[in-house]
């Protein structure tokens, strides 16, 4: 409860998840939780939300979602879905108007074969014309017919000639009818369409056929005007080209002066509405409190991420950053964050792997342990788009040409062998045969490499050695076998026999 009371209301979308679980049941509390911002992460019903709350309060809360026009709560499937399940067995189920439309959508239909319940269908359908027909998902899409199956069995509809009562109950059950139904009902169908998403092809055609019959309020096409086109409203958007020809040249300019309103308008809302998704930060600013979450970065898409995502704050918690966050498409934002890493090259981390060699050109590489955290294997491999070799030959060029600096067994141990091969040969020559005999990796190879490698001859590996290969059953390739030195295959060979 300390945590809601000393968090400014405007910074509550900070909280991490992990301190919303409990809270009393009182009314202060409820008022106080009200009054602050949250992200829809932190809130919303769900089962899992609703659990600890008793019977009376999870019924009050489904309740206050039931709001009409603007105002209107939006609810997914699964919370609808919940929501069902927690009042079917309720004695007040049956109240339709107390719940949220969308709810309804979920009733068993089964409910009205009562014969104390048939008598109610009316009002149920009644209700259910607020609700939104396009939220079922695709499992679940056979719901909307069975919907209407039941609406004309309840209502006695026998023919696909929709009366005015029929469709001021069906309300936006309209949109899921079929051509057929549209242009043999009544016009005031036409209204109820005007609140659907979308139109089918099937349902624009039977929408013109209705115009053009002259039976509308719209009057004869003959008739029809700019002031036509406002009055049918977003409908207009909906028609094939064929309506539009029902308009002489005139009244063609005034249309096509309104149509592109219409779509300078639609354009500039959309245009508004991708420019602040892609560049405004909606999912909350991220803190030192956001990356400390167990979640993070889970919440934040790869446009949210770098939205939110301020430059200070990737320098002040750059350590924390780099240890949660492991997709590359996030780690290459974090490091065009850093403009000027400078002495923060050794947190980077597996950031560091996604660095071009430009970036690394500018990057200051003097101390050893710089040096190791950028060859650490554990951070992952460089990115496979840049040349991994020419990366690692520019990080340790670069801490070489730092005065007093050279590879040493120190610096050979954390370079490990791998990278040693993107080198120029001029710089492994610089390397001294005393700073390679304390290499670990060294030790294990040195009776592999023969007398040219160094100025001071190594010897390569020696009798012994090979008679314990020999026992081991060690395979080869006829080409490998053939540079062996002589007395080396002369030792196999009499081992053999």
């Amino acid at each position: 409860l300390q945590i809601i009371e000393n968090v400014p209301d405007n910074l509550a979308t900070e909280i991490p998840g992990v301190y919303l679980l409990q809270f009393p049941n009182d009314s202060s509390t409820v008022i106080k939780l009200n009054r602050k911002k949250w992200k829809p992460q932190q809130v919303g019903f769900t089962c899992t939300t609703v659990r600890s709350l008793g019977k009376r309060q999870i019924k009050n809360l489904i309740k206050a979602c039931r709001r009409k026009g603007t105002n209107k709560v939006p609810l997914v499937e699964t919370q609808l879905t919940c929501m069902y399940n927690q009042i079917k067995e309720e004695s007040d189920a049956t109240s339709f108007s107390l719940y949220p439309p969308d709810v309804l959508l979920y009733y068993e239909l089964e409910l009205f074969n009562n014969k104390d319940l048939n008598s109610s269908c009316r009002s149920y359908f009644q209700e259910l014309a607020d609700a939104d027909f396009s939220i079922f998902s695709p499992a679940l899409t056979y719901k909307r017919s069975a919907l209407f199956d039941n609406a004309r069995s309840c209502l006695g509809i026998t023919s696909t000639s929709l009366t005015e009562d029929n469709i001021s109950v069906l309300g936006n059950m309209c949109c899921i009818l079929d051509g057929s139904y549209i242009q043999n009902s009544h016009p005031s169908i036409l209204e109820q369409l005007k609140n659907c998403p979308d139109l089918t092809v099937g349902q624009s055609a039977a929408v013109e056929t209705l115009l053009t019959n002259g039976n509308t309020p719209y009057g004869l096409s003959s008739t029809w005007n700019e002031q036509t086109l406002k009055d049918l409203g977003m409908l207009t958007l909906h028609l094939p080209s064929s309506f539009y020809q029902h308009f002489d040249q005139v009244r063609n300019t005034c249309f096509q002066m309104f149509r592109r309103e219409v779509f300078i308008l639609l354009f500039t809302f959309w245009c508004k509405f991708f420019l602040f998704f892609f560049t405004e930060c909606t999912a909350g600013i991220i803190t030192q409190v956001t990356i400390s979450d167990p979640t993070f970065p889970f919440d934040y898409n790869i446009n949210q991420f770098n939205n939110c995502l301020s430059v200070s704050t990737v320098k002040d918690n750059l350590d924390a950053i780099t240890e949660k966050v492991d997709e590359v498409e996030y780690l290459r934002i974090v490091l065009q964050k850093l403009q000027d890493v400078k002495d923060q090259v050794q947190l980077l981390s597996a950031a560091s792997r996604v660095a071009t060699v430009q970036d690394i050109r500018s990057w200051t590489i003097s101390k050893i342990d710089t040096l190791a955290a950028l060859m650490d294997s554990s951070d992952g491999g460089w990115d496979p788009s840049i040349v991994s070799k020419q990366s690692t030959c520019v990080i340790i060029s670069k801490y070489l040409a730092v005065g007093g600096n050279k590879l040493g067994s120190a610096e050979l141990n954390v370079i490990g062998g791998p990278n040693l091969c993107s080198l120029d040969v001029d710089i492994i020559r610089t390397i001294s045969s005393q700073s390679f005999s304390s290499v670990s990796v060294f030790q294990l190879i040195q009776p592999y490499i023969g007398n040219s490698f160094f100025p001071f001859p190594t010897g390569g590996a020696n009798a012994n050695y090979i008679r314990s290969l020999v026992v081991s059953d060690v395979n080869m390739d006829l080409a490998t076998f053939t540079s062996l030195d002589e007395n080396v295959v002369l030792v196999s060979v009499m081992l053999m026999f």
